[in-house]
């Protein structure tokens, strides 16, 4: 009987508490539009509208439309490139933060420029891979009378992009003081633990 009494005391307790899920100290970041994001918002509100086309056409008027999968599928693909050229112009790809944190601020200036240096190899390599692939590629989509090869076209640019944004990081990262890189790492790992 006491060790129900004291259950049920704690479920109340457990059920009478809110959830905090909201962290008051977390700053928000502004949102900063660029010229450069726009192809990401055509086609994430392309890949909205065919979506729902889809959607639309296969539940409610019971007769699908087969262009839309195979639309939605490289829409959604290409969203994905054309966003991470954003992500890399704004240097938020994800890093080992855990490393910076215990490192001297004096090794973390050549650690980021180390790392920057792999990006832009690895965003180059990408890219003349996806040319490769362009170049080669001959068939067109299925439904669609859209090449293939112009996906990949858009996907090297992407790359391309990258890899240019990402040079620039590095000359920015280059020329800024040691001090003031690890003070802007560090704050921007504790802004991403919430």
């Amino acid at each position: 009987m006491v060790k129900n009494h004291h259950k049920k005391d704690a479920m109340d307790n457990i059920h009478t508490s809110p959830l905090n899920l909201v962290d008051e100290n977390q700053i928000e970041d502004d949102f900063k539009f660029n010229m450069i994001d726009i192809p990401a918002m055509i086609i994430f509100w392309a890949l909205v509208v065919i979506v729902f086309l889809q959607f639309f056409t296969r539940y409610f008027l019971n007769n699908s439309l087969d262009w839309t999968e195979e639309a939605s599928r490289y829409l959604l693909l290409l969203l994905g490139f054309v966003g991470a050229v954003t992500v890399a112009r704004k240097g938020g790809h994800i890093f080992l933060e855990f490393f910076y944190r215990f490192i001297k601020n004096s090794y973390i200036k050549t650690l980021v420029i180390i790392s920057q240096l792999f990006c832009i190899a690895f965003y180059g390599y990408c890219a003349y891979l996806s040319s490769q692939v362009a170049i080669k590629i001959t068939q067109s989509l299925i439904s669609l009378p859209i090449p293939k090869s112009l996906i990949y076209w858009i996907i090297f640019i992407c790359f391309f992009l990258m890899t240019l944004h990402s040079v620039i990081l590095a000359y920015k990262q280059i020329i800024q003081p040691s001090d003031e890189l690890a003070k802007k790492l560090n704050a921007q790992a504790l802004s991403n633990q919430g």
